[in-house]
């Protein structure tokens, strides 16, 4: 499926990025892992909190449903008034970045049928 394909995957967040600005680093990963219906990895770098965070999407009931992964930290960090602040945004653009993918795959999967 075309949500699975990294050329496909690519284009889409290329697409989001003209109508947003981007203030993260969002990469979308080469097939380094088990092809199937929860490839199509994309990598989004947080300013403020080094966690790793990445978006892909996972079969729910026969269908691809988008969702985020925090992966664990291994210490706590702090964040001042104006690191929460980019951090909330951050997570914004992110939670935009990840109904925009759905959407895109939605779409896909209604013109197959």
């Amino acid at each position: 499926m075309p949500y699975r394909d990294q050329a496909t995957v690519r284009a889409w967040v290329e697409e989001f990025s003209e109508r947003e600005t981007l203030t993260t680093d969002v990469t979308v990963l080469e097939k380094e892992f088990t092809a199937g219906p929860e490839s199509g990895m994309v990598v989004v770098s947080l300013r403020t909190a080094s966690t790793v965070t990445y978006i892909q999407p996972v079969m729910e009931e026969g269908l691809p449903h988008w969702v985020v992964t925090f992966e664990a930290r291994p210490d706590s960090f702090d964040l001042d008034s104006a690191g929460v602040a980019a951090l909330a945004h951050d997570l914004g653009t992110l939670a935009r970045l990840l109904e925009f993918l759905q959407l895109k795959t939605d779409a896909i999967l209604a013109a197959a049928r």
